[in-house]
């Protein structure tokens, strides 16, 4: 097995690289050992030195290899040490102070001080193959996992939940990638270029956000981005304002304006400069009314420093989310307020949704729906019963009954009605009694959960579901339920499963529907969803959107952030970075639409 990995790495030739952002210069060590004498000669001092580390990730990596080197070989370095090093070199989206970019300026020094020694001695070399092994890991690390301190992050949350005495959360999931599994899966297909892009996620459109970050790291980097003046006034279609013109700068750059520009330096609010607004409102979630208010103001105001560190974190979450690929799937953005549905790459349907409020949000996790329930009986969770019914029951019994909501002996439909009259409710109102009945809501167009919902079984007990309420869904901002999702096509979103699933009568479902009685709908394809939290993401038609941090949890996140530093002069650690003309950006318009919100 060593010998096979030995030939593998082989295969793409030996040349020695020291790599540059610039240019690579090419360079071989004196002639030595064959190239199998060398593997073995260097196995052995690699297994001793190794195994004497307290390196775990050294540990593993080196006896999956079965301690053969990957990086160094006796003429220089393998072309997997190449192509690493080219590929760092390349990688604009690492900042100084990533502990792979400090790595790299080690391993440069030592290829530097190799060089100069015509290869060094054996020791040397596998001094080398370990500190290359370290800055693999470093690398693989940062693509495979990102920079977020999750241990704080869910602290926080945990704190938050006894505050706000609500059950909610964000499941954090461990890739099945790791710097060791990636590595090998390079050595078998010949490639650390190829093999290396399975450390990154393929979903959530992370591919497209991840560009947008170049885009304005380069942005950045050239300084064009401009600084309104301070807010004076509200600014309406054909009005004048000396801000117009750095206005229309920068939507340019951000690729709102589009072919019509017209007089860069004009101050009139135009026509044209209206479209590029109310294009640029609906890519950050508020009113696209083309009015320049000090919202909207303050949005075109964000600086490109806080964007990068945006895309940065949201590029990092996405690491962190279920990367489980299913042709049909459902992804629900909680700061977008809204449900796509997916068949493969292709966008089935997309639906308004209401989430939690921030004192009850909806939780971040992932898993598939079910079955569906038709005419729901909604039964009010506890929590809810103390919090907002008791004070009215104490004062009147009958309060809730009233309204359609009857009193159980169990969560059993059918077990037996209890008499609110009959319950001391005062007895209650402190923190630590249980109430031992249950309130229910019978099923009716009144019902809170409308007259559908969807379940996926979770430990935080939500599931998407219709709602009488609404007028809801013509808000920009839709936070206003218990942690529950609230969708505005139910019958929409009935019908795509459909598709998928020959044993949903949407014909007999709607008639159904007409009436109260409660019917059960097991799936045959049981249809995965994903809530995730993006503050930052690329919708299904290309376009980079960001939204309010609806749980202020970007707040939390930057707070113990590994990589909050910004990108100013973006350039490695180690490397002279030539110097390169000026591209003008292509500002079009995408071949898309945006969201309405």
């Amino acid at each position: 097995m060593k010998r096979f990995i030995a030939i593998l790495l082989a295969i793409g030739g030996v040349m020695f690289v020291v790599p540059t952002l610039g240019a690579a210069q090419g360079h071989q060590w004196a002639s030595g050992k064959s190239g199998i004498d060398f593997v073995d000669d260097a196995s052995v001092v690699l297994e001793k030195k190794v195994k004497q580390s307290k390196e775990s990730a050294l540990q593993k990596l080196y006896t999956d290899l079965f301690y053969t080197p990957v990086w160094v070989e006796e003429k220089g370095l393998t072309h997997f040490g190449n192509e690493m090093l080219e590929v760092i070199a390349k990688d604009k989206t690492l900042l100084p102070s990533m502990k792979s970019s400090k790595l790299y300026a080690d391993v440069t020094e030592k290829l530097k001080t190799l060089e100069s020694k015509k290869g060094g001695s054996l020791e040397e070399k596998v001094d080398l193959e370990l500190e290359m092994s370290r800055l693999y890991k470093a690398y693989a690390d940062y693509l495979i996992y990102g920079g977020i301190n999750w241990k704080a992050f869910k602290a926080k949350l945990a704190s938050l939940k006894k505050a706000l005495e609500a059950d909610f959360g964000w499941v954090v999931y461990t890739p099945k990638q790791t710097a060791a599994s990636v590595l090998m899966d390079a050595i078998t297909v010949g490639s650390f270029k190829k093999g290396i892009k399975k450390a990154e996620p393929t979903r959530f459109n992370y591919a497209k956000l991840k560009k947008y970050l170049l885009k304005y790291i380069e942005m950045e980097k050239r300084g064009t981005w401009k600084t309104l003046p301070k807010f004076s006034k509200k600014i309406t279609a054909g009005k004048s304002d000396k801000a117009i013109p750095a206005i229309r700068h920068n939507l340019a750059l951000e690729g709102d304006l589009g072919a019509c520009r017209g007089e860069m330096n004009a101050t009139l609010y135009d026509d044209c400069l209206v479209k590029a607004v109310k294009r640029f409102q609906r890519r950050n979630g508020v009113k696209a009314d083309g009015v320049i208010g000090k919202g909207t103001y303050a949005l075109i105001n964000t600086s490109v420093s806080k964007k990068i560190r945006l895309i940065r974190m949201n590029l990092d979450r996405i690491k962190r989310f279920r990367r489980e690929a299913s042709p049909v799937r459902m992804e629900l953005n909680i700061p977008s307020f809204r449900l796509n549905i997916f068949d493969h790459k292709k966008l089935v349907d997309t639906i308004r949704v209401v989430t939690g409020k921030p004192n009850h949000p909806t939780p971040v996790f992932g898993n598939k729906v079910q079955y569906i329930v038709v005419n729901p009986w909604w039964k009010i969770p506890e929590s809810i019963v103390k919090k907002e019914m008791l004070r009215h029951l104490v004062k009147d019994p009958y309060y809730y009954e009233r309204r359609g909501k009857i009193l159980k002996a169990t969560w059993d439909e059918n077990s037996e009605r209890i008499d609110p009259g009959s319950v001391n409710w005062s007895q209650y109102r402190s923190k630590s009694a249980h109430i031992p009945y249950r309130f229910m809501q019978v099923p009716s167009r009144h019902n809170a959960l409308g007259k559908i919902k969807f379940i996926f079984p979770n430990q935080f007990s939500v599931y998407i579901h219709d709602t009488p309420s609404k007028k809801l869904f013509f808000r920009t901002q839709r936070a206003f339920s218990h942690g529950c999702m609230r969708i505005q096509k139910p019958r929409e979103l009935l019908k795509a499963f459909s598709l998928y699933n020959d044993n949903i009568d949407v014909e007999a479902i709607m008639k159904r529907l007409q009436g109260t009685e409660k019917k059960i709908i097991n799936l045959k394809h049981k249809v995965p969803v994903d809530i995730t939290y993006l503050t930052a993401f690329v919708d299904p038609y290309g376009n980079l959107n960001f939204r309010k941090d609806v749980y202020k949890y970007d707040k939390y996140t930057l707070k113990t952030y590994d990589y909050a530093v910004s990108s100013v002069a973006h350039k490695k650690a180690t490397s002279k970075v030539k110097k390169r003309g000026s591209k003008k950006d292509k500002n079009g318009y995408q071949i898309s639409e945006v969201y309405e919100n």
